[in-house]
């Protein structure tokens, strides 16, 4: 779990003046010199519906992995650090004394500067339940733990099993929209591992998922 976020100065103005030379070199002619392009992707609400309740890990490996559109990945990763402080400063999250770094993104969570929030609607997520069929035969995933974002869509790896296998159930009820999923090999009663699309109705939560794994041959007991 981040141990820190966006509004504990996690990036220096140093850092951010930097960033902004780069920016200005790399970014700016798509996105905008107030970062309005790609409607906005960068800045304000629509930067934070896309990245709150994620680590500021996600949006650099994104930013490495797609920018520039013309030469991705093809920039240092001080310069890309220095890029995202810059994203930060726009932002109006505050800087502070030390810098960005590689091996510290992944402990820095984006969040409102009212504190953590439910995932947004629609956000790829993961979730552990235990799979089972309804009266109507929809596969209904229950007793699930609360969504947290991923943006890896694929099944887990064999060490990713293991640590879903381990995590706690909870109190939450999803139902796939797309059973796809599970109708080859439906692991009825497993206890499973379950990614997708999150789709949020009033008493009637929905994934579609994008992939689904077991990771127990029953779920515990109640």
């Amino acid at each position: 779990m981040p141990a820190a976020t966006v509004w504990d100065g996690i990036y220096s103005e140093a850092q951010a003046a930097r960033g902004l030379d780069a920016y200005t070199k790399q970014c700016a002619q798509c996105h905008h010199e107030d970062m309005s392009g790609y409607g906005g992707l960068l800045i304000g609400d629509k930067f934070m519906n896309d990245w709150r309740e994620d680590s500021l890990n996600s949006f650099f490996t994104a930013v490495r992995q797609t920018m520039p559109r013309n030469a991705p990945g093809s920039l240092s990763d001080a310069n890309y650090l220095d890029i995202v402080a810059y994203v930060m400063q726009m932002n109006s999250f505050p800087a502070g004394a030390q810098e960005l770094k590689v091996e510290t993104l992944p402990g820095i969570r984006v969040q409102d500067k009212q504190g953590p929030q439910a995932v947004p609607d629609f956000s790829l997520v993961e979730v552990v339940g235990c799979l089972s069929q309804d009266a109507d035969k929809n596969w209904v995933v229950s007793r699930a733990s609360e969504p947290i974002r991923t943006r890896n869509p694929n099944n887990p790896t064999p060490d990713e099993a293991k640590a879903f296998a381990a995590k706690p159930l909870g109190t939450n009820t999803y139902h796939l929209l797309d059973p796809a999923p599970v109708q080859s090999n439906p692991p009825n009663g497993h206890k499973v591992e379950l990614k997708g699309l999150l789709i949020r109705k009033p008493g009637n939560d929905k994934v579609n998922p994008s992939s689904l794994e077991s990771v127990a041959d029953a779920c515990p007991a109640k």
